[in-house]
């Protein structure tokens, strides 16, 4: 049966139980966010808040008689992420960056001895948040 043979009640329902699995959808997407699972570690009593977001990716690349050669490219800016979690009720203590390797590839160099290598990776900014007190 299509959506035209339903009676109003029917379509009504349809569209409760449609609006529903939206709600319940974003209501999960919220809770893998940061700032979902800040707000969760904040209702249950945590004082202090730690969470790694990669800021930007390395690729590494090879090309044969030229060289090797890394690029990378900006992943998102945390400002507003960032303001989202001290939303929540959470003061940003400390903030690190460190590069993640996870991947190289290398080659012999063109007529002459030795390697060249390139590396892939991200640059991951972890924040330190502590519970503002009420």
């Amino acid at each position: 049966m299509g959506m035209f043979n339903k009676s109003p009640r029917e379509k009504a329902a349809a569209e409760a139980n449609r609006i529903e699995s939206q709600k319940r959808r974003e209501a999960e997407k919220f809770a893998k966010s940061p700032p979902g699972r800040a707000q969760a570690a904040k209702e249950k009593g945590a004082r202090i808040f730690q969470i790694s977001i990669p800021l930007s990716k390395t690729t590494a690349n090879v090309v044969p008689m030229i060289g090797a050669f890394t690029q990378g490219r900006e992943v998102e800016t945390h400002t507003t992420v960032l303001d989202s979690i001290e939303a929540q009720g959470w003061r940003l203590e400390h903030a690190g960056y460190v590069f993640r390797v996870t991947g190289s590839e290398s080659r012999d160099k063109f007529m002459s001895s030795g390697q060249q290598e390139a590396v892939a990776g991200e640059i991951m900014g972890i924040y330190l948040f502590r519970a503002v007190e009420a």
